[in-house]
């Protein structure tokens, strides 16, 4: 996956104003939900209208954490317009994308739009370090939400270095490992990695609706992805469920290491994607007496 960037009458006025701000803050939160309530030094959170977006040479990135080109975990998100296509690359290390929206045709080897297999919403790949690949849209264009330790840099394959994969297969599994929606469990499972042991790890949650953890904490930072539904979001370990912030499709949320967080699904099924270096844990904190 290759995306280029360049590189307040005193008292009662004060009381009407103060009830105003309250009232348009449950507005802007229709789900209960207050942005005061969520302590950001516990649990950060984008909504998808606060994404920062900017225009690159293979469409437009929004980063979310981290910086590709320095050392440690990032994440960002990128959008292909139609029929764009990136010619055969590498990269340094290996680059973990899922497809938010749309359908990316991913190849490799030898530049050949119709050898791709399409991947649509909620499938995912692995592109393996050093591999050459390429990939790209078709008329509806896709929003990548993509994944990696840096420092990794794309690399331009030289024409010399291209081989193809063969007639038999169209992806070589040892350059992109590919994992379609339409294959995947219905349940959560790891996508790659094992967050028990060092290194990152990538995995699927699915919550049936109004499901909710209990307030907890992780040793390290984890970075989360709503692929589908309502994320609601709290912080404290109150766990109270009117004193969250609604994350939907498309929202980005970071958990701070030992920030004590919970969260629930709303009224339809969830489902999440969540990125961290390994290993973690999950630790169980008691409500206030």
């Amino acid at each position: 996956m290759t995306i280029h960037t360049r590189s307040t009458l005193p008292f009662r006025v004060a009381i009407v104003g103060a009830t105003m701000a309250a009232a348009s803050l449950w507005i802007a939160h229709p789900h209960g939900a207050q942005a005061a309530a969520v302590d950001r030094g516990s649990r950060d959170y984008t909504l998808p209208e606060q994404m920062s977006w900017r225009d690159g040479e293979s469409g437009r990135i929004a980063n979310l954490y981290g910086d590709p080109s320095k050392p440690g975990l990032y994440a960002y998100l990128a959008k292909r317009g139609p029929n764009t296509w990136s010619m055969p690359h590498f990269h340094d290390s290996d680059l973990f994308v899922t497809v938010l929206e749309g359908t990316i045709w991913v190849g490799t080897g030898t530049f050949d739009p119709q050898r791709t297999v399409p991947l649509s919403a909620g499938s995912f790949v692995r592109d393996v370090a050093r591999g050459i690949h390429f990939e790209g849209t078709k008329e509806e264009g896709a929003t990548l939400y993509v994944v990696g330790i840096g420092p990794s840099s794309d690399h331009p394959a030289a024409a010399a270095t291209v081989s193809g994969t063969g007639s038999a297969n169209v992806i070589d599994p040892a350059i992109s490992q590919i994992q379609r929606i339409e294959d995947q469990p219905k349940e959560s499972f790891a996508l790659y990695g094992d967050s028990s042991k060092p290194g990152l790890y990538l995995q699927y949650q699915r919550r049936a609706p109004n499901n909710w953890s209990t307030p907890h904490s992780h040793p390290i930072d984890r970075l989360l992805m709503v692929m589908g539904g309502t994320m609601l979001i709290g912080t404290g370990p109150s766990g109270d469920k009117t004193s969250t912030v609604a994350v939907p499709k498309g929202g980005f949320v970071h958990d701070i290491a030992r920030g004590v967080h919970y969260d629930g699904s709303g009224n339809d099924p969830m489902w999440l994607l969540t990125a961290a270096i390994g290993p973690t844990a999950t630790v169980n904190v008691d409500p206030p007496k």
